[in-house]
């Protein structure tokens, strides 16, 4: 084991030592409270509490290497889920043998002297949890709570005694500190950066007035100033010069002090990537047996250190990515038998290190990978382009389509997919650290999503721009170039500007327009000899330019991100402070590049357009009356006119006589049932193009299977019903 691996498992060791404590003393207090007289529903809630932290504490014991530890808390789940189950009953008897357990698994922990017997412990548990006879001796319990008055049922619960750590364990000096307090010390700590820039900005301001000395000095004695004059203007520069390098050591010495403050407290905020992975692989294997496929998972790097705040943010990303991969990727082991791969699955999830301090982050699947062709007819069904644009899009424009929402591959909409927004959050949220995202597939072999991130929260530094006489801020790692350009190197094509860069044509705008931002009447224009200033940027493999009046340089700044009610702002990431004191908006590169290539914001629509498109009829169609008037209501209430049918007979009776926006429709009905009613819809060639959702009981994979094979746009099932669930499907069909 290498010293870093040894400096991680120590880390690690001390942290489930921590959270073992409190677990031990949950279940003793919890046991203590068992061997009284209580009422049924009491003791049941005790007994599943208890099992509960168990549970917790077996998963955590195994996930440091403890495999004593977590032989011993398999052996008491046992015997809690026989009484949770009431395949036992409990007795006094009973709780002491838990107790004995429990005390064995303080020993453990704390590297007592005393001698632990795991094995009989384990096997006298799973006598006891089997029903048998186990006697206790007095031998058999580890060591007592000592002072234990069960005639007191006031006494206090008391923790397992405290020994001295086992050899090998690290020492037990640790603080358990709430990460809301920790948050709050890091922006303590960052408001620190306030005087720091202050104290930037003051040595700049006293270095051009010492320069502004010097040529002022220089000037008047072309005058031929008196000696004395001379003498007093030579004493005001020198001490200028003083106060420059006393102002130079204090800004060093306060940089040092800040930067190093700051970088040890982001420090206690690096927690290993495994932290977040643990609901992982049973999500995999959930979502593997309700699709009806084999799959192994892996991860890679999980050691790594990323900051909390990060971890967080990607957290999600990679929940959308890993079912994604388990939905879209992997095939069903039959038809990946017919393409000659193996009937189990692959999907990897790596860690990595990567240079400038950050980490990437990648999914990878051996699926059946992405057509560019599925991608286009899916662009063209979610009016994101026109179908003879759409046929001229190169196959790397059409992959760049997935990361807009809206669009999905999917058939149909399900629980777990066809909602079109997975890979838009994904790109959203990782972009909104300042990271990138960038997909590789190949058709038959598989699809790799790679994250990459900071590694942990760092100041930020930015280009200073002046765009509409206001100042902005455009992350640096964003800036491809800054650039200067005449009116005439601007060409026009399709009814965009664009300009030669690097040997291709790049898009470009000004960067006010593009924020909506009225220009000044005396703004400049520029002419035929004036060069226009400029910025290339970029966002995943997405590069424009964009124009702005002045480039300030760059700048170090406190970011602060915005808070709720305002949480999300189109082209703006949040604000940022100056060391003058001046509050800078901190532009999003991503936004900016949707805008531009969009073109003008689509305008909100008035009320009466949002009216008219609002009462849209809807039929519901249930053979249950207390769904149909949740459905109606729900419906009516959103602004839409509802009718309802009782059955499939009766809905198809009303798409004949009457023209409607959308179907909501049960599956399990009598006549004619969801299924048939969805398939007859669809071969009419008058409703060919008329939504279905299937709102149903019915989960079973085959039944999903069914529903895309008659041709429904959604399948919701009741038992994950939401309300604006189904009205977000319906707003997004119709």
């Amino acid at each position: 084991m290498s010293e870093k691996d040894r400096e991680i498992r120590a880390r690690l060791l001390t942290i489930f030592r921590t959270e073992a404590e409190e677990h031990l003393q949950a279940i003793t207090a919890n046991l203590l409270a068992l061997e009284r007289d209580l009422p049924f529903e009491q003791g049941r809630a005790l007994l599943e509490a208890t099992f509960r932290e168990t549970h917790t504490l077996k998963g955590a014991a195994r996930s440091v290497g403890l495999q004593e530890v977590e032989a011993l808390c398999q052996s008491l789940e046992a015997v809690l889920s026989s009484l949770v189950h009431d395949r036992l009953v409990l007795t006094p008897q009973i709780v002491q043998h838990l107790q004995a357990g429990i005390d064995g698994v303080a020993h453990l922990l704390a590297g007592s002297e005393v001698r632990v017997d795991v094995a009989g412990l384990g096997d006298r548990l799973a006598h006891v949890a089997a029903g048998a006879a186990a006697p206790m001796g007095s031998v058999d319990r580890v060591a007592r709570l000592q002072d234990r008055a069960s005639a007191d049922p006031s006494s206090e619960p008391m923790a397992p005694p405290p020994p001295e750590p086992a050899p090998g364990l690290p020492p037990r000096e640790t603080v358990r500190l709430s990460t809301d307090r920790l948050d709050a010390l890091l922006l303590q700590a960052e408001d620190l950066l306030i005087p720091r820039l202050a104290w930037e900005q003051r040595t700049l301001e006293i270095k051009a007035l010492v320069k502004g000395l010097g040529e002022c000095r220089a000037r008047l004695n072309a005058t031929r100033l008196s000696p004395a004059l001379e003498d007093a203007f030579r004493e005001l520069e020198l001490q200028g010069q003083d106060l420059l390098a006393q102002a130079l050591r204090d800004q060093r010495g306060t940089a040092a002090t800040v930067d190093a403050l700051l970088d040890a407290v982001r420090e206690l905020r690096m927690l290993p990537a495994a932290s977040i992975l643990g609901p992982f692989p049973r999500m995999v294997h959930d979502l593997a047996a309700e699709f009806g496929k084999e799959i192994d998972w892996s991860v890679r790097g999980a050691d790594l250190e990323v900051d909390r705040k990060i971890l967080e943010t990607v957290k999600e990303p990679l929940i959308h990515l890993v079912r994604n991969a388990v939905d879209h990727g992997i095939e069903p082991p039959e038809v990946r038998r017919q393409a000659d791969k193996s009937a189990r699955g692959r999907i990897t999830l790596s860690v990595a290190l990567l240079e400038d301090g950050q980490v990437g982050f990648c999914v990878e699947d051996d699926g059946r990978g992405i057509h560019a062709e599925e991608v286009r007819q899916a662009a063209v069904r979610a009016r994101l382009v026109a179908g003879d644009a759409a046929t001229t899009l190169t196959d790397e424009d059409a992959m760049s389509l997935l990361f807009r929402s809206g669009l999905t591959t999917s058939p149909i909409i399900t629980d777990v997919s066809g909602h079109g927004l997975g890979l838009a959050i994904v790109k959203e949220r990782t972009e909104s650290q300042g990271g990138q995202v960038r997909l590789v597939t190949r058709p038959g072999l598989g699809t790799a999503v790679h994250l990459r991130v900071p590694a942990r929260i760092a100041a930020f530094h930015g280009l200073l721009v002046r765009a509409a006489d206001q100042p902005f801020l455009l992350p640096l790692d964003a800036v491809e170039r800054v650039i200067r350009m005449t009116p005439e190197q601007i060409e026009h094509a399709d009814g965009r500007e664009m300009i030669r860069w690097d040997g291709r044509a790049l898009s470009i705008g000004r960067l006010a327009d593009t924020l909506g931002l009225p220009v000044p009447a005396q703004h400049p224009s520029g002419d035929g000899a004036t060069k226009l200033p400029g910025v290339v940027i970029r966002s995943g493999s997405e590069q424009a330019a964009f124009l702005v009046d002045e480039i300030l340089g760059t700048r170090e700044v406190l970011l602060k991100e915005f808070t709720p009610p305002v949480i999300r702002l189109r082209n703006v990431a949040g604000a940022g402070l100056l060391g003058t004191g001046q509050v800078v908006l901190i532009l999003r590169p991503a936004d900016l590049l949707a805008t531009l290539r969009e073109g003008a914001p689509t305008p909100v629509p008035s009320a009466r357009a949002e009216a008219a498109r609002s009462q849209r009829a809807i039929l519901v169609v249930d053979d249950s009356v207390t769904t149909r008037t949740m459905e109606r209501n729900l419906l009516e209430a959103a602004g839409f006119r509802v009718r309802v049918a009782v059955d499939g007979i009766d809905a198809w009776t009303a798409l004949r006589t009457e023209d409607f926006a959308l179907v909501v429709s049960d599956v399990d009905m009598p006549r004619m049932d969801g299924f048939d009613l969805t398939a007859r819809i669809r071969a009419d060639r008058k409703f060919v193009d008329l939504p279905v959702i299937l709102v149903t009981a019915l989960e079973s994979r085959a039944d999903k299977e069914r529903g895309v094979e008659v041709g429904a746009n959604a399948y919701i099932v009741k038992s994950s019903f939401e309300q604006s669930n189904l009205l977000e499907i319906i707003r997004r069909l119709i």
